[in-house]
């Protein structure tokens, strides 16, 4: 076969390939965390918390905490170790802002709402 006779199929598949990879990369990782502010109260560990309107005694929203960024009352921000500004008294509350996003996990895998980053307030 002519050498030349392959370009046009090959340029057109390196192009549809660069489309599909661009389209994926813009689609597939954009989200906006939707923002709540409330008091939380963290587990033993502190890798998660009951998020509450006010001082209420209902249960609050769960939210995991663990690996999100944070930033404490002096807005350094950090990753990895869980949230220290929040601790792990269960009988104290911390007024704190989250980003949540839904995490639709398409089957495969945990989905539901993930909390993205967390500061400490007042």
């Amino acid at each position: 076969m002519d050498a030349k006779r392959l370009v046009p199929p090959v340029a057109a598949g390196l192009i549809a390939a660069a489309a599909v990879g661009a389209w994926s990369f813009t689609t597939r990782h954009g989200a906006t965390p939707e923002v709540v502010e409330g008091w939380a109260v963290p587990n033993a560990a502190g890798t998660a918390i009951s998020l509450h309107d006010g001082d209420d005694t209902r249960e609050g929203n769960g939210y995991e905490i663990a690996g999100a960024w944070w930033a404490g009352r002096d807005n350094a921000w950090h990753s990895g170790d869980g949230p220290t500004c929040v601790g792990t008294d269960t009988a104290v509350r911390t007024r704190v802002r989250l980003g949540v996003v839904d995490v639709d996990a398409g089957g495969e895998g945990v989905g539901g709402p993930r909390v993205v980053w967390l500061r400490c307030l007042d």
